[in-house]
């Protein structure tokens, strides 16, 4: 997706602590996770810029990471069937000087039914694995989806709109 908007980049891990605070709001968390990314990155390659990105798929109070397990995507999946849900994304960009730009957009994703040969196939695909909410809205999880209301790079991961913005300045 990055690709869009920048030539030249790389991916780099951060290795950071990615839990929540105790009464952290879901885009307070996503904006703060993105930005200890994007700093832990930028210390080690100092004179980039550096974007870090954290996802929180939610519904109600109930956040749904990243799963690790083929019975926890199928529990999740199940309960996210036929319901909407909302997804944000935190973004921040660290500057060479030091300056970080960071923000957070959200959107709706309302899932259709899901039962019987579409989500078995699906769970067959493996797409789940280390995915927000259990799919991927850019791959086969498509399918499982019956409209996103906001930008749909937003539950990718990284939201292009508002970052294109920030890129330019």
């Amino acid at each position: 997706m990055l690709a869009r908007l920048v030539r030249n980049f790389s991916v780099a891990p951060a290795h950071i602590n990615e839990s929540m605070g105790r009464n952290e709001t879901f885009a307070r968390a996503c904006v703060r996770l993105a930005e200890a990314k994007a700093r832990a990155v930028s210390r080690k390659q100092p004179g980039a810029v550096v974007i870090g990105a954290d996802t929180i798929a939610y519904m109600g109070k109930k956040i749904y990471r990243k799963t690790s397990s083929a019975r926890e995507a199928r529990a999740i999946l199940q309960e996210l069937s036929g319901k909407t849900h909302y997804v944000i994304t935190g973004v921040a960009v660290v500057r060479p000087e030091g300056k970080c730009v960071k923000y957070s957009v959200r959107a709706a994703v309302k899932m259709k039914k899901l039962e019987g040969k579409p989500l078995e196939n699906y769970m067959k695909s493996g797409e789940w694995k280390g995915r927000a909410g259990s799919y991927d809205v850019s791959g086969k999880g498509a399918k499982l989806v019956a409209r996103v209301t906001g930008e749909k790079e937003t539950v990718v991961g990284l939201p292009l709109r508002k970052l294109k913005l920030v890129l330019r300045k």
